[in-house]
Parts: C-alpha cells; sequence; structure tokens
C-alpha cells in the first residue's frame, strides 16, 4: 500500500495518508488539532505538502532493529558460546557469530524496499516506484534545507 507519513504542520501531530489509487487530490485531516490538508501534487515530483522538489532514498527498515542485530551478533552470542565452549576460542567465536550476522544483514538489506524522504518537510513516501533520479541522502542539500528552516 501507498502512503506518505509525516508531522502536521501546526501541532507536529504524526499523520499517515494512504493512496488507494492514482486519483488526486487526497485529502487528510489532523487528528490532534483538526487541521485538514490535501496533496498539493503528483507524489515524488514534488512533496504533497510542502511542495519541495528534493528527495532522498532510504531503506524502509527499522533503525533500531538493525542496531540490535548487530549488538546481538557482536555481544550476546559469542559471550553465551564463549561461556559455554569455553573462552579458548573466544575470537573465533566471535568472528563466526559476527559473519553470520552480517551475511543476514546483508540479506535484509537486498530484500526490503526503499522509500523516498522529502528534504524539506522529511515526509516519507512508502510503497511507491521511485525515480532512479532519486538518491541516497546527500549532506549539502540537507544542509541548505536545515538553514532555511
Amino acid at each position: 500500500m501507498r502512503t506518505i507519513s509525516g508531522e502536521c504542520p501546526n501541532c507536529d501531530e504524526p499523520f499517515t495518508l494512504k493512496y488507494k489509487s492514482k486519483l488526486l487530490p487526497h485529502t487528510g485531516s489532523c487528528n490532534q488539532c483538526g487541521a485538514n490538508w490535501s496533496s498539493k501534487g503528483t507524489p515524488l515530483e514534488s512533496c504533497s505538502f510542502c511542495g519541495c522538489r528534493y528527495f532522498y532514498r532510504q531503506k524502509d527498515f527499522n533503525h533500531l532493529l538493525g542496531c540490535g542485530i548487530v549488538i546481538l551478533g557482536g555481544f550476546i552470542v559469542p559471550a553465551i558460546i564463549g561461556y559455554v565452549i569455553g573462552y579458548r576460542y573466544f575470537l573465533i567465536i566471535t568472528i563466526c557469530s559476527l559473519s553470520v550476522f552480517t551475511a543476514f544483514d546483508v540479506l535484509l538489506y537486498r530484500h526490503v524496499a526503499d522509500m523516498a524522504i522529502c528534504y524539506d518537510c522529511r515526509c516519507e513516501f512508502r510503497g511507491f516506484d521511485i525515480p532512479p533520479k532519486i538518491e541516497q541522502f546527500e549532506h549539502f542539500l540537507a544542509e541548505r534545507f536545515e538553514k532555511d528552516n
């Protein structure tokens, strides 16, 4: 399902707008303050809410879960296995477990879909076909928009 998630410009309450068809305009309202808004354009040509034409792509994956996988692979598994087998092979077990978790992380990375994010208002566009012109995060573009805000 195609969705746009962001924060209400009036009260900063999170919202999600679901696109069920390609027909425009799509409208929504804030559950907290009651403000109404409608999308201003075609998604990923310009932001549907702020009109910005700059987006970046990133994996649609929970960052805390990814860090948890790395921590699990780096500390917990070698400690448990090292305690059971003995600390004589601790370094070998650590390297092997990190290799297994790295392979698992690479598989997850390849299978998780991308999402596009607006540089200006940080709205997240999930489930849309992302054009190749939208690239990874670029710091110099982000700095330009942070100075304006």
